[in-house]
């Protein structure tokens, strides 16, 4: 039985029913400041003291070594000798930042730069680092959940170490180059008041391996993922990247580069089975492999995140016998009850390996469904009345689109929620305790593959309930274009992220207008649904998408190389 509204959460309950003559505001916004030197701004969970984790992304105060760029890089810039560089215009910063992109950019005798760095809101936007120097720029962090006791957890990556290799060519001579490799994929991380612990995954070999947290619960339980084996297929090809013995070939760089390669490859690698049109399209689906064989996790942790006991979460279905690639499963939420959200490897009878949604109950997966019509998805929310949401993708006219779902364990039904319009590509993130959703969702009936998006709320408690866009719940005058909501608390505020438009100077000296992204809180507030879309003076924003940005996986919550010559550096830093 569904938990009471609190009187606070009634306003924003009954939103579906309103009239949408009136222009009057159903929420009240406050921005929250962008950590220092960053531009973007994405949060993943708030909790109800108003404690808010996420994202900072595009670092703009780097320190770029412009020796570590290659003659091709240097030609795009229109650069032909670094030494007349005393400063890059800001079109040449933003080239050189998403070239040496960590987990992006393949070559591995460049320093990487991290485009994503953790962040937790207090009452103050504070930037969170892990394992290392503040001013390491090569490591990438999250935090993807806050508890009610402000535990937050999430993951970093190892960061990027010199090490160098030599090798005799062919010419008899000894060639030395400085390769960056790093002592660890990722970690899972508990954090809290400064202090942080990590999981260390059961399987390490080659690469250190990787795990991450996902979620906590009340009690500590931690929801998310770690390596567990080797693939097959990965294990063979490791293997070559050593020369036999008694062959004359030569190995010109470090085992674990040959392996990173690897798995950057299959971590960047599109889910191409999934395509609408099956050996004749590309789809622009991450299927975000690895190396390794993945299993999601629930951890219990104790008060200095300390791992007390730990549960290995199984797979929708085993691997078959001709399969050697990854087969993994996710946790990517877990409720007070102890049961967890997310994603599972299993098989489609024409697609081949995919991964769906998967309920994670006693270490076993459960299907939301096993309808032959959807081919991905995941659950990537679960309530204490142990109500799941996610989405299941399909084709709808030759495009990928995706379907929300609301799953209740209990009864193991599923229904599909309702999005914008038939064909609204819905992908929920959150469900709070009194059943309202938020997520991101499509407006725009158009066959075009990239249409605009907007944050939503739904409630599945009330009787004919209407997807709320929440651009029509602020101002039509605001400056903020709602695209995504990412959590909703029992109280019914909602943490989103939202387009807005700066402006900045660029190589010329002109000023130009961009939209950056950034984080709003929402609280509810009396009043009525505005239709903005009607008026006439509506601005309309470019809300797409995020472009290269994340939106609502991060599974992945994302997830970074490259490297640096033994030259004379001259680092210049952009103003």
């Amino acid at each position: 039985m569904m938990k009471p509204f609190s009187k606070h959460l009634l306003v924003a309950s009954v939103l579906a029913a309103c009239s949408t003559t009136a222009a009057a505001d159903t929420f009240s916004i406050e921005e929250i400041a962008t950590a220092d030197n960053f531009r973007n701004s994405f949060p993943r969970d708030m909790n109800e003291q108003g404690f808010i984790v996420g994202i900072s992304s595009f670092p703009t105060d780097v320190d770029i070594d412009l020796s570590q760029l290659t003659a091709s890089q240097l030609a795009s810039l229109g650069i032909t000798d670094i030494d007349e560089v005393d400063e890059l215009t800001p079109a040449q910063y933003e080239f050189i930042i998403n070239s040496l992109a960590t987990n992006e950019n393949s070559n591995f005798l460049q320093k990487p730069i991290a485009s994503y760095q953790a962040f937790l809101y207090d009452g103050m936007t504070l930037p969170v680092s892990f394992f290392n120097d503040p001013e390491d720029v090569s490591t990438i962090t999250y935090l993807n959940s806050i508890n009610g006791s402000n535990t937050a957890v999430g993951m970093g990556y190892g960061s990027y170490k010199p090490v160098e290799f030599s090798y005799i060519n062919s010419e008899d001579e000894e060639v030395t180059n400085t390769f960056y490799v790093r002592d660890f994929i990722s970690r899972g991380v508990w954090y809290q008041d400064g202090q942080t612990a990590t999981v260390t995954p059961p399987e390490q070999a080659i690469l250190g391996g990787e795990s991450a947290i996902m979620d906590v619960n009340e009690s500590g339980l931690a929801a998310g993922y770690a390596s567990v084996a080797l693939s097959p297929g990965a294990e063979s090809t490791i293997e070559n990247c050593t020369p036999p013995e008694d062959s004359d070939a030569v190995q010109t760089r470090p085992l674990e580069v040959c392996a990173s390669e690897l798995w950057l490859d299959l971590h960047n690698a599109s889910a191409n089975n999934i395509a609408p049109i099956l050996y004749y399209t590309r789809s622009n689906y991450a299927s975000r492999r690895s190396i390794y064989d993945v299993r999601g996790f629930l951890w219990q942790l104790d008060a200095s995140g300390e791992v007390i006991s730990s549960v290995e979460l199984g797979t929708l279905e085993e691997r078959r016998e001709d399969d050697e690639s990854d087969f993994s499963s996710y946790a990517y939420a877990v409720n007070n009850n102890g049961i967890a959200a997310g994603q599972s490897f299993t098989y489609h009878p024409d697609r081949g390996a995919i991964r769906m949604p998967a309920i994670f109950v006693d270490g076993e997966a459960i299907a939301v469904t096993e309808n032959d019509e959807y081919f991905w998805g995941s659950a990537n929310d679960i309530n204490d009345n142990n109500r799941a949401v996610g989405y299941l993708t399909t084709t709808r006219a030759a495009n990928l689109r995706n379907i929300g779902f609301y799953y209740d364990v209990d009864s193991a039904t599923m229904e599909t929620l309702p999005g914008f319009f038939e064909g609204s590509s819905t992908v929920p993130s959150d469900i709070n305790n009194n059943g309202l959703v938020v997520g991101t969702g499509e407006i725009e009936p158009t066959l075009s593959s990239s249409r605009r998006r907007v944050g939503f709320l739904y409630d599945t408690t009330a009787d004919d309930a209407q997807f709320i866009n929440l651009n029509d719940a602020i101002a039509c005058d605001s400056q903020y274009f709602i695209v995504d909501a990412r959590a909703i608390t029992d109280s019914g505020e909602i943490v989103a992220s939202a387009l807005k438009t700066e402006e900045y100077i660029d190589g010329d000296g002109e000023t130009q207008s961009r939209e950056v992204a950034v984080t709003i809180k929402m609280d509810p507030i009396e009043g009525e649904l505005n239709n903005c879309r009607q008026e006439e003076n509506k601005v309309e924003r470019s809300g797409a998408s995020f472009g290269g940005l994340p939106l609502a996986s991060l599974s992945l919550l994302g997830f970074f190389i490259t490297l640096s010559r033994r030259r004379q550096h001259k680092n210049i830093k952009k103003s």
